[in-house]
């Protein structure tokens, strides 16, 4: 042992000679680049006393170290980054231990439950607040989801569960801890915490909807968190959550249109009154019409692809329950509110949204006016009245479009008469007259249509405007009334020749064909100079006399008629392509 011991010693003191060895080479290297770096620099410099020489001297001069320390390695630096975000995690264990402290006291009885949920709320929202006056985005996020993650399931035990708060009381806590949250998280742009807020209050208004059966606070405070998102957009905040809110404020009143809207209600959900329920159904839209038109109409920001289905939807929703619920009442007051927003639409097209940079903004208003118009009519007028607001809409459309030539305005005046063509009875007298039962002369509501779309069409050929391919604008009020002349002289020619001699099937079906060549025929020549839309309209003819010839004078034409009917449907396939020949 003691022979090892003085080996062990030995060896040491043999490392520690090496050692200083090696230490004073070193102190020796560096005292001779350090005085071949001053010579050198001395030399190199002028003397202030000492004149050049003659001969130029060279020194040597040794590589200059950087003074800047080597950089750290990634790995470290890494592995320094992580261990900062473990203190703020150990913070939210902590936060957990609290609120499960707080819940073990609820549970056990020993003092009242609602003291605790108070308590409860109030520490989740200082979590929050922590949140908010955090510097590190990682722990903000942290403390955040802390505060989510106490507040929403503490909420839902609290008043499913414990029933130690009432879902009023729950839908408020959660618009305020909302309200709270945008007023902390926009200010400084922290829209990660905006989106885990909102997840968390629109989840747990959700599941409280469905443990609680209580829709009417709870769909309202859906609504104040959806105005509040809208209210931080239109303050000038960016907002990339809003879709979250939308959709759950859409969900919960349909849930209300669904479940209380209709006579029976299901047991455990509580009745409401039906004002109550338009009330809620009303503010939907309203609160997404006020954003679109601050953003759109007043401050000119463009109309998002949200905003438009969201805008659209809400309407939607809201007119279908407010008539659910209330039946025929609420028809004409909310026929009314859509022609007023209708009115406010059309503004937009033709007065506020005006030059190349809002053409976006123009066509959405323009849709979005049509579509209340024809929305409004239907509420509104009667049946009688309907046929004939739209005809004289189109009328009106298709002046305006003459003096303001937006694509948009040419469409309406086509909407309205095709609206129009539809809830009357052109649309069946053409039909039958040119393939069904041959009907007597058409009502005065299929006159009207027929000569709004002359008039429409008329206004249009008086000006130079359209040229091209946007005469297509002009295809439904020119196809209704090259239509309406086939079927009226189908119809007449037939009832004509009724009163001389007696017409079997096969003489109906080929003076059918005869009118629909001769009518092609005539398209034909009127579109040889610039009204592209009547060769259109010509070539549509001819392919309904070809289903025609094929389903009915086939099926009940006789040698003789057959050979009628092909002769004109031969003629016409080989004159309408030379006629509508451009000159």
């Amino acid at each position: 042992m003691p022979q090892a011991v003085d080996s062990l010693t030995s060896v040491v003191e043999q490392l520690s000679e090496r050692l200083r060895d090696l230490e004073s080479r070193i102190a020796q290297l560096e005292s001779v680049s350090l005085s071949g770096q001053s010579a050198a620099s001395s030399e190199a410099l002028p003397q202030p006393n000492k004149p050049y020489a003659a001969k130029p001297s060279f020194a040597v001069v040794a590589p200059v170290q950087s003074s800047r320390p080597p950089g750290r390695p990634s790995g470290l630096s890494r592995l320094e980054s992580s261990a900062n975000a473990f203190p703020a995690l150990g913070k939210a264990a902590l936060g957990f231990a609290g609120a499960f402290l707080l819940r073990a006291i609820a549970e056990s009885g020993s003092v009242p439950k609602l003291p605790i949920v108070i308590v409860a709320i109030v520490y989740a929202c200082l979590w929050m607040l922590l949140s908010a006056r955090t510097s590190d985005r990682f722990a903000s996020v942290t403390y955040a989801l802390t505060s989510t993650l106490i507040l929403s399931p503490m909420l839902w035990e609290a008043t499913v569960r414990f029933e130690a708060m009432s879902a009023s009381a729950a839908a408020g806590t959660l618009a305020m801890f909302m309200i709270l949250t945008l007023s902390l998280a926009t200010a400084r742009g922290l829209q990660l915490i905006s989106w885990i807020v909102t997840l968390g209050t629109a989840s747990t208004a959700i599941a409280l909807i469905i443990g609680a059966r209580e829709l009417i606070p709870l769909a309202a405070a859906l609504l104040v968190i959806a105005a509040a998102s809208e209210l931080t957009l239109c303050l000038g905040h960016e907002v990339t959550f809003r879709v979250v809110p939308a959709v759950a404020a859409d969900f919960s009143i349909w849930l209300l249109i669904y479940i209380l809207g209709s006579g029976n209600v299901p047991e455990g959900y509580r009745a409401a009154a039906p004002a109550k329920l338009i009330v809620l159904c009303a503010i939907l839209p309203a609160i997404y019409a006020a954003s679109i038109a601050f953003r759109s109409f007043v401050r000119l920001r463009p109309v998002s692809v949200f905003e438009t289905v969201q805008g659209a939807a809400s309407v939607g929703l809201a007119a279908f329950g407010i008539l659910s619920v209330s039946g025929s009442t609420a028809a004409r007051p909310l026929g009314l509110v859509f022609f007023a927003m209708a009115a406010v639409c059309y503004w937009g097209t033709l007065s506020r949204f005006i030059g190349d940079r809002h053409s976006r903004n123009r066509r959405i208003s323009a849709t979005w006016a049509a579509a209340l118009v024809l929305a409004a009519t239907f509420l509104v007028l009667p049946n009688s009245g309907q046929v004939v607001f739209l005809c004289v809409a189109s009328l009106v459309a298709a002046t305006v479009y003459t003096r303001n030539p937006k694509l948009s305005l040419g469409l309406h005046a086509s909407f309205y008469l095709a609206s129009a063509t539809a809830i009357s009875s052109l649309g069946v007298y053409i039909w039958n007259a040119l393939a069904g039962t041959v009907p007597q002369a058409p009502d005065w509501r299929a006159w009207v249509v027929a000569l709004a779309a002359g008039m429409c069409y008329a206004v249009e050929s008086r000006t130079e405007i359209d040229e091209g391919r946007r005469r297509l604008l002009w295809l439904v009020p020119a196809g209704i009334v090259a239509f309406t002349i086939a079927g009226w002289g189908a119809s007449a020619t037939v009832r004509i020749a009724a009163g001389r001699v007696s017409l079997a099937a096969s003489h109906v079906s080929m003076i059918r064909t005869i009118v629909i060549c001769v009518v092609a025929l005539a398209l034909g020549l009127a579109s040889r100079r610039r009204h592209i839309e009547l060769r259109w309209i010509a070539y549509a003819a001819v392919a309904l006399g070809t289903l025609k010839l094929l389903l009915e004078d086939l099926r009940f034409g006789n040698p003789a008629s057959l050979v009628v009917s092909f002769v004109f449907y031969g003629l016409i396939l080989i004159l309408l392509p030379r006629l509508t020949i451009l000159r």
